[in-house]
């Protein structure tokens, strides 16, 4: 079953240029050029990916990132722009995007990202349905349903997280009490080391600010010197 890829920018030349490079790659291909076409779409069909250009003239880009999140089948985003200073790239992952493109970007760069997104939610998807009884995950108070994605505090308010966000904390809490190498954490997208470390602290420093929200959530998660992270307390595994 081919993927369903949503294409949204409002330069119509350059939509139909790469709707139909990716089409010649095997995915099938909707387009918008705005955020209410966008809208219009999502409102008929499904997509498993929506590649996002943030330079739209009258649109909050980055905010439409974030609504993209708030649809119960969420896609995948990746997020295109000509704006790459650090600043952005960082705003662009905390708000929830699966990859950060800078432009000028070529087809080919673009189409291995967007099929190692997919690839991952798809090895995602499959590991969630085949521990769907097993791995859900209680310490001190805390739930992590590994199934929803669902982070619930003590007090039993639920905590948003974003993909990246959820996979350092799903990695940790698999090995409590035990020292996890940065290596073993996995950043969006086909990147170098430097942009990886980079994606892994700010998704690190995203996830503890989230924790620290609720008494005792700051203490959990703690930086082990030239070695990796340390999940503190321990964990149940539980049906």
């Amino acid at each position: 079953m081919r993927s369903r890829v949503l294409l949204v920018d409002s330069d119509a030349e350059g939509l139909a240029s790469l709707a139909e490079f990716l089409a010649r790659h095997g995915l099938e291909v909707l387009q918008a050029t705005s955020v209410r076409e966008m809208d219009q779409v999502l409102g008929k069909a499904e997509v498993d990916a929506v590649i996002l250009d943030l330079m739209r003239p009258g649109e909050k880009g980055l905010a439409v990132c974030g609504k993209l999140r708030e649809h119960s089948a969420a896609p995948a985003v990746i997020v295109v722009s000509a704006i790459a200073d650090e600043a952005d790239i960082v705003v662009g992952l905390e708000i929830g995007a699966d990859d950060y493109v800078a432009k000028p970007c070529r087809p080919r760069e673009l189409l291995a990202r967007l099929r190692a997104v997919l690839r991952r939610r798809g090895e995602a998807a499959s590991a969630a349905h085949d521990l769907a009884r097993s791995e859900s995950y209680r310490f001190e108070g805390w739930r992590l349903n590994v199934v929803t994605h669902q982070l619930f505090d003590p007090n039993h308010r639920s905590i948003d997280l974003s993909p990246a966000e959820f996979n350092l904390l799903r990695t940790l809490v698999a090995k409590p009490q035990e020292v996890v190498p940065r290596r073993e954490l996995t950043p969006g997208g086909p990147v170098g080391p430097e942009r990886a470390d980079f994606q892994i602290n700010v998704a690190m420093s995203r996830l503890r600010r989230k924790l620290a929200r609720a008494e005792g959530g700051a203490r959990l998660i703690r930086t082990v010197r030239h070695s990796g992270y340390l999940f503190t307390v321990p964990v149940e595994r539980v049906t």
